[in-house]
Formats: C-alpha cells, sequence, structure tokens
C-alpha cells in the first residue's frame, strides 16, 4: 500500500511527457488573450477628451469653411453656388454602405428633405444605423462642374458626431454666455449708476461771460452791433476751460463714453469740451445739454435726421445757416450752437438772462419750442399735443433731474 501511493504520487508529479508544455502553452496562450483584451478596453475607457468623436467633430468644424445658417432648403434653392463650403446637417442613420477602404457611404435622413447619401473617406467604428448625428459636410459639387446641379450637390462628409452630444454642449455653452451677459449687464448698470452719481455730485461751473451774446463760427466770425458779448467758437483746449470745469471734466467725459463706447477718445473729449465750456459761457446747467444730446442724437456724432436735423444736438439746416456754421457735425460747433439756441429760448420764455430764475415750466416751454418750434408753442400756449414733443420733454426732464439727484 506504501508502495503504491509513493508510485501514484510520482505519477503526479511526472505526467507523461509532452502534457506539461501543451498545457502550459495553452494557459499562456489564454492568459495573454485575457489580458489584451483587459488593456485594450481600459485603454478605450480611459481615452482622452481631445481624441473623442465630438472633440474631433468641434475642431473639425472651427477649421472647416462652414456658412452658419446655411440649410438644406436653402442649399437646395441655389446647389452650385457653394462648392468648397461647409454645411453642417443633423438627422438620422438610416444605412451604411462600408467599402474595402475603411469609408463607405452614410445614408442620412434629416427633416424635411428625404434620405441623403453622403460618402466619406473612413467610417467611424461606433457609428451604427439608427444613431442621431450632427454631419459636417464639403460640397464637392458647384459652379465649376460641366454638369448642372439639381436639387441637392454632391457631398462628402468631413466628420460626424453625436447630435446629443453636440446639442448637449451647445446648450451648456449657451447658457455660460447668457450667464456672462447677466454679468456684464449687472456691471454695465453699476458703471451706469456710478457715473450718474458722479454728475449728481459735481457742481456746474458758473458763467464767467454775459449771456446776452451772439455766436461766432470759428471761420466766420458773426459781428454784432446790438450784443454786450460774442461767442466765438474756438478750438477745444483744455487750458481755456476754468478751475471749475476742469474738476468735472473727467466726470462728464466718463459719462459720456459710457454712454456711447463707440466715441472714440477725441471726440468724446472735444463734446466734454464743448458742453462745459459753453454751458458755462452762456450760463447754462450742463445736465441739462447731457440730457438734451442723449434724448436727441445719443451721442451720435453724425446723426440725421428724417428732417434733416444734423448732428449730436440735431440742428436744422435754417439755424445752420443762420449761426454760419460751416461744419454743423464738428462738436464743437454742433453743441455751441445748441446751446446758443436753447438759451435764447429760456431768456425769452424765464425772462431773464439767468439760468438760475429759471423754472421748471420755463425749461419745459424752452425744450418744446426747440422741438417744435416757437410758433407751435405760442399757437397752443404751451406744450403743443404732438406726441413726439410731450414724448421729447417729458425724457430729457427726467434724465435732467436724474443727473441732479432730484426726484
Amino acid at each position: 500500500m506504501v508502495e503504491s501511493d509513493g508510485l501514484l504520487n510520482r505519477c503526479r508529479l511526472n505526467p507523461y511527457p509532452g502534457f506539461e508544455s501543451r498545457t502550459l502553452r495553452a494557459g499562456l496562450l489564454l492568459f495573454g488573450v485575457f489580458a489584451f483584451l483587459t488593456v485594450s478596453s481600459s485603454v478605450q475607457a480611459q481615452e482622452p477628451t481631445s481624441s473623442s468623436p465630438t472633440a474631433q467633430y468641434l475642431s473639425q468644424r472651427r477649421a472647416a469653411p462652414l456658412i452658419w445658417g446655411l440649410t438644406l432648403e436653402k442649399l437646395r434653392l441655389t446647389p452650385g453656388a457653394y462648392k468648397g463650403k461647409a454645411v453642417e446637417i443633423e438627422g438620422t442613420v438610416v444605412g451604411i454602405s462600408p467599402s474595402n477602404d475603411g469609408g463607405g457611404l452614410i445614408i442620412l435622413k434629416t427633416v424635411g428633405i428625404s434620405s441623403h447619401t453622403l460618402r466619406m473617406p473612413l467610417l467611424p467604428r461606433w457609428l451604427q444605423t439608427g444613431a442621431e448625428v450632427r454631419a459636417l459636410c464639403t460640397i464637392v459639387q458647384g459652379n465649376d462642374d460641366d454638369s448642372t446641379v439639381i436639387g441637392l450637390p454632391e457631398m462628402e462628409l468631413i466628420a460626424v458626431a453625436s447630435a446629443l452630444d453636440i446639442r448637449s454642449l451647445e446648450a451648456r455653452w449657451k447658457e455660460e454666455q447668457a450667464q456672462l451677459a447677466a454679468q456684464r449687464a449687472v456691471a454695465e448698470q453699476e458703471r451706469q449708476k456710478q457715473a450718474k452719481a458722479a454728475i449728481q455730485a459735481a457742481p456746474p461751473p458758473r458763467a464767467t461771460l454775459s449771456s446776452r451774446a451772439t455766436l461766432s463760427s470759428r471761420s466766420m466770425p458773426i459781428k454784432s452791433t446790438t450784443s454786450k458779448k460774442q461767442i466765438v467758437i474756438g478750438p477745444a483746449r483744455y487750458e481755456d476751460l476754468s478751475a471749475g470745469a476742469r474738476a468735472v471734466f473727467p466726470i462728464y467725459r466718463d459719462f459720456i463714453r459710457n454712454h456711447n463706447k463707440r466715441l472714440s477718445e477725441n471726440e468724446a473729449n472735444q463734446i466734454t469740451y464743448a458742453i462745459l465750456s459753453y454751458s458755462e459761457q452762456m450760463d447754462m446747467e450742463p445736465r441739462l445739454i447731457v440730457a438734451t444730446v442723449i434724448a436727441e442724437s445719443d451721442f451720435k456724432v453724425l446723426d440725421r435726421s428724417r428732417a434733416g436735423a444734423m448732428g449730436l444736438i440735431q440742428l436744422m439746416p435754417d439755424e445752420v445757416a443762420r449761426l454760419k456754421l460751416t461744419n454743423p457735425y464738428d462738436p464743437i460747433q454742433n453743441i455751441a450752437a445748441g446751446i446758443f439756441l436753447l438759451k435764447e429760448r429760456l431768456n425769452k420764455y424765464s425772462g431773464s438772462s439767468n439760468f438760475a430764475d429759471a423754472t421748471d415750466q420755463q425749461i419745459i416751454l424752452t425744450l418744446a419750442s426747440y422741438n417744435a418750434g416757437e410758433g407751435a408753442v405760442k399757437k397752443h400756449g404751451g406744450v403743443p399735443p404732438y406726441k413726439e414733443t410731450q414724448g421729447y420733454v417729458k425724457k430729457i426732464m427726467r434724465l435732467y433731474k436724474e443727473l441732479r439727484g432730484v426726484k
């Protein structure tokens, strides 16, 4: 019995020749296959985002000569006009026909268009029938071809990705843009609030010249024998401003540039200079002039109305001729002339040459006459019942009170 056990043990330890080597080879082979599959799946799971179909698609879309907004319906109307351009379409894959070189044909069904066949040089492995995709296509048939294009032109598929993934990303981008826009709007409101508060706190410069004056263009001076002073329109020189005007200059300039961000620095400086300098010379409130320019043109230097009114404060052709202006769109001439005309009317309605003596009602009559004409104000005994004029006066008075901090 002992010998039998020993013999049995020896047989287990020493199998018949060839058994061990064949079993070991088979085991190693199976282990290798298993390890390969495990590593492959692991690599695929950890594939970087930059090489994903969605990332590749977006990269191709940024580089392609894509015509945004071009639909298959528009393309079908002028099929030969877009050769070499790219179009983005969305649809469902209803058929795939691979070729031996790795490419093939994809049959894509889109909304409103019957199924369309697209050629792709390299078919992605993940693409399957029934998938909803976003397809980026190059139009390869167009005006340079000998044949006439009827219907949709031939297109080659550049890239394809999951429509769900692309829509999800676009929705996220849209939300982020909306958030940024909201943040910018809040910041802009805060800037405007601060600029308005600065003007409210800034005392207007006091008049240094008599308001009984005529206006003179810098190139065509007007000589008057009836007025005590002559206001000469000269170049914008910061050093010519009074100490009070210089103190508030940056406050007004920043407010004006904040209101119309398209103004150049030089334009903003000229407008600010004109408002402060000529308001002071003619004893007008610069905040009233700012409100008037906003209502007239929103600080658009080259603005022109349907009636022919010109520039920042909207001078009519007869006023330009009367004041002998050489360039009604020049900020200095335009603002100076507008202040002169407003002052002229205010003196008439208030019976005084001092702005401090004028009441709000007299300022309202001045604005109404500037908009509708003195004849209309006289005819109706006050603000004419014109919707435009009434809205104009209300807007300026509201802005003027806001800039003064008056409720």
